[in-house]
């Protein structure tokens, strides 16, 4: 339970093929930036990199039909929004709190106390409370109120709200395009963690807000205790990553950036354990609740089959009695299908 399973705890709806195809592509979105940046094409990595990610996941939300046959408010909403809020409040946070102040600074490097906790404090609480509204909103409505969902659309959310933020920290060299080219290691650091960590600490902290908002059984929780739970976590690991990479960068030269690139990724690792135990927790929760004769939505009915094995399932069964494999771990399309009554299959193809 407790592993660093980056693919299967961000995108859990995923088949065994779909895992495999989606690590090479979270490669791909990691290396061709790094290299981009180690030639010098500074700007063209600063851009891959922050579209990469989120494009990984709108590819996967369409491939297990995620949105439900309604793409357009739930791509507005989780990803498209969010990605525009990103790089709007950024640059509102930046010319208000930073532009119009001068620096404060204490010690004797004279460190700028008001960018850290601007960039530190400020920008990844704001991200947060902001990037987490989309998938609540969504998750509030029937068709979108399991767990899976929420904890989908807030990693959603949360990489393409990373993506404008990183647009737009860095607008003055996509505008200008002019680095030196001296610094080619310098950038490769910076670029790797805008490419693969900082989108993967924004996803999978709104993807647990997220999910503890929507909760288990039928409905969504709320805001209750287990959804500020699930905030305060989220809110911990965006300040470590946020004031940790902002002090860290205060190094001069590779040193600074490649620190803040190794604890990004180590704030990264702790969210995902973090985030694959409240998925296994909340699979198993709604598992003990129909033990207890309340009833499940996700219980199959009629000739179905396991998403990731095809062997067939026991009726009411909410996990693979071969593979182990939750019922709710594969497309929306096979779900519906494995809960229809046996009438309404008799004479359809299996999915």
């Amino acid at each position: 339970m407790r592993s660093l399973s980056l693919v299967s705890s961000l995108l859990p709806l995923s088949s065994a093929k779909g895992f495999s195809a989606y690590r090479i592509a979270l490669v791909v979105a990691l290396v061709v930036p790094v290299v981009a940046a180690a030639l010098g094409w500074v700007p063209f990595a600063l851009v891959a990199a922050a579209f990469a990610v989120p494009a990984v996941f709108t590819i996967y939300l369409y491939d297990v039909n995620e949105w439900d046959d309604q793409p357009v408010p739930v791509v507005l909403g989780s990803i498209v929004a969010s990605g525009v809020l990103g790089a709007g409040l950024f640059w509102l946070i930046e010319r208000s709190l930073l532009d119009t102040a001068d620096q404060l600074g204490f010690g004797d490097n004279g460190l700028p106390v008001r960018s850290i906790v601007v960039l530190g404090v400020v920008a990844p609480i704001v991200g947060l409370v902001v990037s987490v509204v989309a998938p609540i909103a969504l998750a509030s409505r029937p068709r979108f109120d399991d767990m899976i969902d929420g904890l989908t659309f807030g990693v959603a959310s949360g990489a393409a709200y990373a993506a404008g933020e990183t647009l737009m920290m860095h607008r003055d060299i996509l505008q200008s395009g002019e680095v030196s080219r001296d610094s080619a290691v310098l950038w490769m650091s910076i670029v790797a963690n805008a490419a693969i960590v900082k989108p993967v600490v924004y996803a999978a902290a709104v993807g647990i807000a997220a999910a503890s908002f929507s909760g288990i059984g039928p409905g969504y929780d709320g805001f209750g205790t287990r959804f500020l739970k699930g905030l305060a976590i989220a809110a911990a690991a965006m300040l470590a990553y946020g004031i940790g990479v902002a002090l860290l960068g205060e190094i001069d030269g590779v040193s600074g950036a490649a620190f803040g690139l190794a604890w990004g990724a180590v704030v990264a690792a702790a969210l995902i354990i973090v985030l694959r135990t409240h998925l296994h927790l909340g699979i198993l929760e709604a598992a003990l609740e129909t033990a207890r004769g309340r009833p499940n939505r996700h219980e199959v009915r009629g000739e179905a089959h396991c998403g990731e094995c095809e062997m067939f399932l026991a009726p009411l069964a909410l996990f693979c009695s071969a593979c182990g494999t939750s019922v709710r771990a594969t497309s929306k399309i096979r779900q519906r299908y494995n809960v229809q009554r046996p009438t309404a299959i008799s004479s359809g193809a299996r999915p």
